[in-house]
């Protein structure tokens, strides 16, 4: 009786032993993972009476890395200059002497400030727009939404690039805080809404979202419903996975998706898949005036985003441009015309449009009962 009451306690003891030991594993796994919550790095105020020159530029050389993602595009990439390879007053001064320079700067230091909130009044010859002739700069106005830089940080980024290079400062230290810097526009915790999320993580510098934005990336609002869920997840949390043509890879950290809380992430990534309420209007929802009355509207909306009919023609105000703009289809060709151009897209080619483009056997992809739908539903937008 003794040995089976001292067996049953070393038992026992071995259980629980291996029970905690078992729980020390978990608490040890779970602080050495990655922590997808919590709250936003709280911003560092600026003590402008113990600012210093030295301090303003370092001031600036985290802006030009942090809140103004400059080296989004400045990169070893070739997608703009790179500036921290090269000597920028040196570069402004040869810009001055340009003879295609027409702006109104007349130092380096001016320069370098036109440069950042007018960047098309110079644009970097190979660096403009594709198809401006280097008059159109990709660049955002950094004092503008999505980056709304002050002055005073406008002016410590100029610090720090006349700085690294072993120039002068010219710019002056700020005495005040501006009034406009008394409250931060950018969430100071978790995103609570989608359009929180895209000023947090300024997508609107490289991205059309939310109907407006930078073009250094795709337009999203043209994606919206092209997708699955699990395409979207997978380019922002791998951005170089696919690469969209004529768009460089390395331009979208990689790291991007790190920096985001979950649910920051699904509410991206619903408004991207087209299942979030503040997604693009389909027919379903849209007010147009073509109250048919049929109760395909829903059925129609799958159609447009099932064969991504927005990635190259507008419907209902939003789309892409590769194809003509639909919205007025109904008012130019009557339902047979619209049903053979969609059953072959090449036999007919509206003016200024490119033929090829839409796969020839587009409309074999689709039932019966889709293409009739589509059709009915494009004879209407008049």
């Amino acid at each position: 009786m003794s040995n089976e009451n001292m067996s049953g306690g070393g038992v026992l003891a071995k259980s629980m032993a291996f029970s905690l030991g078992l729980a020390l594993l978990f608490t040890l796994v779970a602080n050495l993972l990655p922590q997808v919550e919590g709250e936003a790095p709280v911003e560092k105020e600026v003590d402008l009476g113990a600012l210093t020159v030295e301090s303003y530029t370092a001031l600036g050389e985290a802006l030009f890395s942090g809140k103004g993602t400059c080296t989004l595009c400045h990169n070893d990439l070739g997608r703009a200059p790179d500036i921290l390879a090269i000597d920028m007053v040196a570069v402004a001064n040869a810009h001055l002497k340009d003879e295609r320079y027409k702006g109104k700067a007349t130092d380096a230091e001016s320069y370098l400030h036109e440069s950042m909130v007018e960047p098309s009044i110079y644009v970097v010859k190979d660096y403009g727009k594709k198809g401006s002739n280097d008059t159109i700069s990709p660049m955002p106005a950094v004092d503008k939404p999505p980056i709304e830089l002050s002055e005073m940080e406008i002016n410590a980024i100029i610090a720090f690039m006349q700085a690294k290079d072993g120039h002068d400062v010219t710019v002056p230290l700020p005495t005040e805080a501006p009034a406009a810097e008394a409250e931060s526009t950018e969430p100071a915790g978790p995103a609570a809404t989608l359009e929180e999320v895209v000023a947090k993580y300024s997508c609107q510098a490289c991205h059309v979202i939310l109907g407006s934005g930078g073009d250094l990336g795709p337009d999203l609002d043209k994606t919206i419903g092209h997708f699955s869920r699990e395409e979207i997840h997978q380019s922002i949390v791998d951005p170089d996975a696919v690469i969209v043509e004529d768009f460089p890879p390395g331009v979208m950290p990689r790291d991007f998706a790190d920096q985001m809380l979950v649910k920051e992430l699904d509410m991206l990534v619903d408004y991207l898949a087209g299942s979030a309420q503040s997604a693009a209007p389909s027919p379903a929802d849209h007010d147009g005036g073509n109250d048919s009355g049929s109760g395909d509207d829903d059925g129609v909306a799958a159609v447009i985003s099932h064969f991504g009919c927005k990635a190259c023609h507008i419907m209902l105000g939003i789309g892409g441009e590769l194809g003509p703009d639909l919205d007025t289809v109904g008012s130019r060709l009557d339902a047979e015309e619209i049903r053979q151009s969609i059953i072959d897209p090449n036999a007919v080619i509206a003016k200024g449009f490119p033929s090829g483009v839409m796969p020839p056997n587009f409309s074999e992809q689709m039932t019966d009962e889709q293409l009739e739908s589509l059709v009915a539903f494009l004879a209407e937008q008049k």
